[in-house]
C-alpha cells in the first residue's frame, strides 16, 4: 500500500479559496463546478485526505480482502489521493474532470493494475462492460450531486455496472433550506436506492468513526452504505 507523502489536507491558496467560493455563488452546475474547481488548481476536499481518508480506505481494504474482490471500479476518483491508501487486485478511476484523471494518472503512473478514464454519463452503456467490476465506488461524490437528473444518471451507472457490490460513501438524510452551499445536497439516498434498485439490498452500514469532528453538529454524518446484488 502506497501512502501519500503528506497525510495533512492541502489548503489551497487564499485567491483559490476565493475564486472557488466565487463559483459556488455563481452555480454553473455540479459538472461544470468540479471541473473548473481542478482546473483551477481545488482539490478533491478534505474526505480524500487525513483522517477521513485513512478510515476509508481501512473499511474498503478489509472489505476487498474477505470479500474476494478481483476488480474494483470507482465513479468519482478525483485528485487520486484517496487512491494512494489503497490495495485493490485491479481499479478503474473514472472522473467527469478531464484534469482529475491527469493529476490521478501521474500519481500511478507505472501502476499496471490501475487505469483511468474520462466518466461521461450520457455514455455509459457504451463503457458498460469496460467499467463493470465486482465492487463499485461511490465515495463522497453523491451529496455533491445538486441535480436531480445527474444524481438518478449517476446511480443507474453504478448499479448497473456492479457485478456483487456497491459501495457508497455519503449522507444519507433530506436536508432542506440554508444548510445547503451551492455545490453540496444531502438526501436520503438509501430510500432512493431501495424505491429504485429493488433487485439490490443493504448488506451493512458503517458508521464513520470521525463524523462528529468533521460535521461538528451543522451537516448530516457521511457513512458507508453497503449494497449486494440480491
Amino acid at each position: 500500500m502506497v501512502k501519500n507523502s503528506s497525510d495533512d489536507y492541502p489548503k489551497p491558496s487564499a485567491l483559490i479559496q476565493f475564486l472557488i467560493r466565487l463559483r459556488q455563488v455563481i452555480f454553473p452546475g455540479s459538472q461544470n463546478y468540479w471541473q473548473k474547481r481542478y482546473l483551477m488548481g481545488g482539490n478533491s476536499g478534505k474526505g480524500s485526505y487525513g483522517e477521513s481518508a485513512r478510515f476509508k480506505s481501512e473499511v474498503l481494504n478489509k472489505f476487498v480482502r474477505d470479500n474476494n474482490i478481483d476488480s474494483v471500479t470507482e465513479y468519482g476518483c478525483g485528485d487520486g489521493n484517496q487512491l494512494s491508501y489503497a490495495d485493490y487486485p485491479q481499479y478503474i478511476g473514472l472522473d467527469i474532470s478531464e484534469q482529475a484523471i491527469k493529476r490521478s494518472s501521474a500519481l500511478f503512473p507505472e501502476d499496471s493494475s490501475k487505469s483511468f478514464s474520462l466518466y461521461d454519463p450520457n455514455e455509459f452503456e457504451l463503457n458498460k462492460q469496460k467499467f463493470s467490476a465486482d465492487l463499485v465506488l461511490s465515495l463522497d461524490v453523491i451529496y455533491h450531486l445538486v441535480e436531480d437528473e445527474v444524481y438518478r444518471k449517476y446511480l443507474e451507472n453504478i448499479f448497473n455496472s456492479a457485478k456483487k457490490y456497491v459501495a457508497i460513501y455519503s449522507s444519507n438524510e433530506e436536508v432542506h433550506g440554508m444548510l445547503h452551499s451551492r455545490h453540496v445536497r444531502h438526501r436520503k439516498v438509501t430510500s432512493d436506492i431501495e424505491k429504485w434498485f429493488p433487485s439490490w439490498e443493504l448488506k451493512e452500514t458503517i458508521k464513520n468513526v470521525n463524523a462528529e469532528s468533521e460535521s461538528k453538529g451543522k451537516e448530516p454524518s457521511v457513512d458507508f452504505y453497503i449494497f449486494q446484488s440480491c
